[in-house]
């Protein structure tokens, strides 16, 4: 029976570049898939059948591991992929003796910083190598690129290019896919010698050593006692007789509860055998670790033993995303420009003068919007055109937190300060942002008692760790957003007026898509090219998706346009949109019916209900706020939420019916709405 291999990746260009390598190494013996996150919905019940029904999943990273762990059961075989240069591609950079610094292109940051990584364990570290990406906001003025077969992405300024080819799929993991699929004995197979022909290694040091060393044992213990990682040893009878201390941390096992132990009966997940085993995931007391083995020969090549170095696969993973985040300016960038908002709409020319006109000041700006907007993107945008561009953009999402979490974020806090606080301490995001930018997203929803700590700090330019009592200076431009109306909240006493003043010195606008709509097809056009998709939306379907409402504006566009993609259709039908769109915008076109057409209305007891309690207060000239009107309800016997209130009224909305007096109060039955309650009551009354 053919074994079934899956392999997830971010991008599906590379995805299809490991899927051909691995059909030349497998040959007819498995049948390969490909899977992307930026081409498959894996939320789709087609997808999660199809990856239930494969053998292995090859990944490249613990991250797409937590994104599909939900759709896997805990035995099911996942290796991790590691990645090198072909020889080709090594001896080009070997060629580079006059380099000393140049742009590394790849598709986004992280894979930039990954390869970054690689090329400095293959030994290129004389080389300082700048990450370049597409949509970076400011490319850096050097005349040679190198990349790993992403040409597309090299800027024009290069002189010299030169292209590495994309990185290969190294023996390790070869090795442990056959492993995984059964296919042990295939390992002998001309192609798979042929591949790995074309790699180049870089396992050297401590497992050259451990596959080599019968002797200085007293040298190599002292030297496995100095390791980061965690070493057990284990005989040729299969008893551990050594082990390191961090070894005792990652699997949570006292050493002396190990040490003259039978190996299978104590850790029965680790493979003490003449096999080697390289970064296998195994998951050992809850923990899931990266496991390699290496066997240890005689000269003889009898064997007398194996090691096993094992890590703790999210630190291994953490570890390489500060890597990640060290190699771009420490993950604190700004990666949007003012050149990526869309639209030739006078709405948005507006929002681009705006940001031109404020990004030289140093005063606080707040920037308002629905959700969906586009807000984090204005204010990167901000960033790159002020004097800060070349610091810190420090963002934080105020409703991520809650209030004791985000104190110790934002302010950080002092070793000690409270129960489970680092030992060395921690560096607050003020004091990260400093001489930079802050973005305090969802300011709105920032807890109240933290809103004069924040005050203080706007005025004062100091703070103070959580548990110290040093005054740390502070300098900082501060960008706010939220999708709030700031001024309700103020008299609803969730938001404190004075720091409202200090945060709007400089307001900006971000309109909805609803109410820019000559640039939808400007964006429709824009996410289509970023997926490569190659479908033609019909005059007819584009005149609908202008009219459409776009409640979750920008964001909920995207999701449509990767929808349409993923039809595979060449021209795009009203039938062919999200079903909930296609039935919003049949119901839109009833907004200018006559009344006893709205049947919507009438068939929604909720409706009539939100409609009478208006009514009753027109004629008793009041405006009601949501809260009133679930209360009023509540007294009729009706049970209505606030939300169920919010969405009532957004219906009326589109008929009409009701105005919004926003700020002043609530919400009030519109004259159109008057007109059709007494039609039905005429009705009734017939």
């Amino acid at each position: 029976m053919t074994k079934k291999l899956g392999i997830v990746t971010f991008s599906a260009a590379v995805g299809r570049s490991y899927k051909e390598n691995l059909e030349k190494v497998f040959g007819d013996d498995v049948d390969i898939f490909d899977f992307s996150f930026e081409n498959n919905n894996f939320d789709s019940q087609n997808i999660i059948n199809q990856i239930k029904n494969l053998d292995t999943i090859l990944i490249s990273t613990y991250s797409q591991y937590e994104m599909l762990r939900n759709y896997l059961t805990d035995d099911f075989n996942v290796v991790i992929a590691k990645l090198t240069l072909s020889k080709r591609g090594y001896n080009i950079l070997k060629s580079l003796t006059d380099v000393d610094t140049a742009m590394l292109v790849n598709l986004s940051p992280e894979m930039a910083a990954e390869t970054i990584g690689l090329l400095y364990q293959l030994g290129f570290d004389y080389i300082k190598f700048i990450p370049v990406y597409p949509n970076m906001g400011k490319i850096p003025n050097i005349d040679i690129a190198v990349t790993t077969g992403e040409m597309r992405f090299v800027p024009q300024r290069a002189k010299r290019v030169y292209d590495l080819g994309h990185r290969l799929i190294d023996e390790s993991t070869i090795v442990e896919l056959f492993i995984n699929l059964g296919l042990e004995e295939y390992l002998a197979n001309k192609s798979v010698s042929e591949y790995f022909d074309t790699l180049v290694t870089y396992n050297i040091g401590v497992e050259y050593l451990l596959g080599k060393s019968n002797a200085l044992k007293n040298q190599l213990d002292a030297l496995l006692s100095l390791m980061d990682k965690g070493v057990i040893y284990a005989n040729k009878d299969n008893i551990i007789v050594s082990c390191n201390g961090n070894a005792e941390n990652i699997v949570r096992i006292n050493k002396i509860d190990m040490l003259g132990k039978a190996a299978n009966k104590i850790l029965p997940e680790i493979d003490f055998s003449d096999k080697q085993i390289k970064d296998k995931l195994v998951k050992i007391n809850g923990k899931y670790i990266s496991l390699s083995c290496y066997p240890i020969l005689e000269k003889d090549g009898k064997y007398n033993g194996s090691y096993a170095i094992i890590e703790d696969f999210q630190s291994k993973e953490d570890a390489q995303n500060k890597l990640r985040l060290q190699l771009m300016n420490k993950g604190h960038v700004a990666k949007y420009t003012i050149d990526q908002i869309l639209g030739n709409s006078s709405e948005i020319e507006e929002v681009r003068n705006l940001i031109k006109r404020m990004a030289k000041s140093k005063a606080s700006v707040l920037i308002t919007g629905e959700s969906g907007t586009g807000k984090e993107l204005v204010a990167q945008a901000i960033h790159n055109l002020s004097n800060n561009k070349d610091k810190h953009f420090v963002a934080v999402n105020c409703a991520s937190f809650n209030p004791s979490l985000l104190e110790s974020e934002l302010f950080g806090y002092e070793a000690g300060a409270f129960t489970g606080a680092s030992k060395s301490g921690k560096k607050g995001i003020f004091e990260m942002a400093n001489n930079g930018t802050l973005f305090l997203d969802e300011i709105g929803e920032m807890p109240i008692e933290l809103q004069a700590k924040l005050l203080r700090v706007i005025e004062e330019r100091e703070i103070m760790r959580v548990g110290g009592s040093e005054v740390i200076k502070v300098d900082m431009r501060i960008i706010a957003a939220t999708n709030l109306d700031l001024e309700e909240q103020i008299h609803k006493g969730l938001f404190r007026k004075d720091l409202y003043y200090r945060l709007n010195v400089l307001p900006i606008y971000v309109p909805p898509l609803r109410d820019r709509k000559e640039d939808i097809e400007v964006l429709i056009e824009y996410f289509k090219n970023s997926m490569h998709g190659n479908f033609v939306i019909t005059k007819e379907t584009m005149n609908a998706l202008k009219e459409y409402n776009w409640d979750g504006n920008i964001r909920e566009l995207i999701n449509c346009v990767r929808y349409l993609d993923n039809l595979e259709k060449s021209k795009i039908e009203i039938d062919d949109l999200p079903h909930n769109i296609r039935r919003r915008i049949s119901n839109e076109v009833r907004r200018d019916l006559k009344f006893d057409q709205l049947d919507e209305i009438l068939e929604d007891e909720k409706c009539l209900v939100v409609l009478e309690i208006l009514h009753e207060a027109f004629l008793n000239r009041e405006k009601l706020g949501r809260k009133t009107i679930s209360q009023k309800a509540y007294n009729k016997r009706f049970n209505l939420s606030e939300y169920d209130v919010k969405s009532v009224l957004k219906k009326l909305s589109y008929y009409e019916l009701t105005n919004s007096s926003r700020g002043r109060g609530g919400s009030v039955i519109s004259p159109k709405g008057i007109e059709f309650l007494e039609a039905l009551k005429k009705l009734n009354a017939n």
